[in-house]
């Protein structure tokens, strides 16, 4: 019987193990498998101009304990769509991030309560096995997050942050799938992706402004 115990455990283990492998740090979905999750969330009749699997850039700085948020998926509550209210375009606002992380001011600019902070924290929901996705419409700008996680079954989708596109008026390159994107209200976030194609449709969204931005260091002399 113990055999039998351990035989269970290690195929279930190298099962774990190929999951935990195939998908990486990236969302390993294929565009069809997307596809039809970021369609859950879209608004009805809106087109789907582009989207990538990124990450925030590991210069962006590390979000408080205090700040951080759950999945938004409750469990076993219905799936839910736009949870995410969208955030109101004004002034740059308050907001401070851990004053000892070196890496502020360097992956984003802004505080926490500023559009790109806002997004930097529903990159890092509480609850882990969440994949996220960045898509573009025609109206908006939005991060899809799709539960899942080894041994889970994949969905539903929820859209836990979004602004209407003509609020991103700028972005630049850094690299093939490294890049920032800027918001109305000063506020600006860098990116990692890893599929270069899905990198440069969403980037020709919006206007090529390679700098200066705010918080950018002057040129040495």
């Amino acid at each position: 019987m113990a055999g039998e115990f351990r035989d269970i455990a290690g195929k279930t283990a190298k099962g774990v193990a190929r999951q935990a492998r195939r998908r990486g740090v990236f969302l390993s979905l294929s565009d069809d498998e997307v596809r039809p999750f970021l369609a859950q969330v879209m608004d009805p009749g809106a087109r789907l101009d582009a989207h990538a699997a990124v990450r925030p850039h590991s210069e962006c700085p590390k979000v408080p304990r205090r700040r951080r948020v759950q999945d938004g998926f409750g469990g076993r509550t219905a799936p839910r769509k736009m949870v995410g209210a969208a955030f109101e375009i004004t002034a740059f606002v308050s907001g401070e991030w851990e004053p000892d992380d070196p890496r502020t001011g360097k992956g984003l600019y802004g505080g926490p309560d500023t559009v790109a902070g806002r997004l930097l924290i529903e990159f890092n929901p509480v609850t882990s096995g969440c994949e996220h996705i960045l898509a573009v419409t025609d109206r908006h700008l939005m991060l899809v997050r799709i539960r899942s996680g080894v041994g889970r079954k994949l969905g539903p989708a929820l859209v836990p942050w979004w602004v209407e596109r003509h609020h991103v008026p700028a972005a630049r390159r850094h690299g093939p799938t490294d890049f920032a994107l800027g918001f109305a209200d000063t506020s600006w976030i860098r990116l990692q992706g890893t599929a270069v194609a899905q990198c440069e449709a969403l980037l020709a969204c919006f206007p090529d402004v390679p700098g200066p931005w705010p918080g950018d260091k002057p040129p040495k002399r």
